[in-house]
């Protein structure tokens, strides 16, 4: 379904009476980006805020920024396209004062319309902190995606999606590299550059992050990112986010975002809420394209706090 373009990035409000109409194209199935319970709460806004495990997936400067050591389980089900992920997640930013890591594996598999879909997604991120100011981070990818397109799905810039033979799209290492300003603990900025290797695969493609978050006080948090894609389509495609997240009572994070897909002319709202507990939390997230019910995604995590 393809939707009338909304002009720039709008409020939450203005954006529950956004206008769509038109008929078109729709993004290639199984191309969402992996994105953590949290995380899809805020329809992916997290480029610039200290992270737990969503740096894994948006930008691996990020998992520097707060000194953490989580574990984080979670399951992904996306309506109408029938898909379920699982992934589990590791981030250690408390051993080294100066460094951190993490890691991350992820499977999906689904069935829609007669087609079989399932890929791995493996990450080993690092982080580094200069002087709790700038941040760093680079992350190791491996994907591997089988789906028995049809011939006549397309790839990257308009080209056949499928192989020659076999149902393989991918199989391969790629990374991505990111950087963060801290400015005060009230504004920060965030960088990333997705599959600098480029696997010439829509599952993969060339792309570009940038994000502004501010603490507005010390229990909100509000950031607006652009990601620009370079190869999915035969023209620069932007994704316009923005989200909130206020945290009630130092246990409770309510969490509120928008997306809005430029090429598609989709719009999707999401929300989440979470539950902080001193060893644990729980986290979940909610994503619904406006004028089609059945196009959304729910997430559940646990996070375990090692340290």
């Amino acid at each position: 379904m393809r939707f009338c373009q909304t002009p720039g990035i709008v409020g939450f409000i203005i954006v529950l009476a956004v206008a769509t109409c038109a008929v078109g194209e729709e993004p290639l199935y199984g191309t969402s980006r992996t994105m953590d319970p949290r995380t899809l709460g805020l329809a992916g806004a997290s480029l610039a805020t200290p992270s737990s495990v969503s740096g894994l997936y948006l930008n691996p400067a990020t998992i520097a920024m707060a000194h953490i050591y989580h574990l984080n389980l979670m399951y992904q089900y996306t309506g109408q396209e029938n898909m379920h992920m699982g992934g589990i997640a590791i981030v250690d930013s408390v051993t080294s004062s100066t460094i951190a890591a993490g890691l991350a594996v992820n499977y999906l598999a689904a069935n829609h319309d007669h087609t079989h879909h399932q890929s791995w997604d493996g990450r080993l991120a690092v982080g580094g902190n200069i002087g709790d100011v700038f941040f760093i981070g680079l992350t190791g990818r491996y994907i591997r995606v089988e789906h028995d397109l049809k011939s006549a799905d397309l790839g990257p810039n308009g080209r056949p999606a499928m192989p020659s033979s076999g149902s393989q799209q991918v199989d391969g290492f790629t990374f991505d590299a990111g950087a963060a300003l801290n400015a005060g603990n009230v504004l920060r900025i965030g960088v990333t550059g997705y599959n600098l290797s480029n696997t010439d695969s829509i599952y993969a493609p060339l792309q570009l992050g940038s994000g502004v978050a501010v603490s507005l006080v010390e229990m909100l948090n509000i950031e607006a990112d652009v990601v620009f894609d370079f190869t999915s389509h035969e023209k620069v495609n932007e994704e316009i986010r923005a989200g909130l997240e206020l945290l009630v009572a130092g246990r409770v994070p309510l969490r509120l975002g928008y997306l809005h897909d430029v090429y598609y002319h989709i719009n999707s709202i999401a929300a989440g809420v979470g539950y902080l507990d001193k060893a644990f939390a729980i986290d979940l997230g909610y994503s619904q394209e406006l004028r089609q019910g059945g196009r959304f995604q729910l997430a559940l995590g646990v996070r375990i706090f090692i340290g």
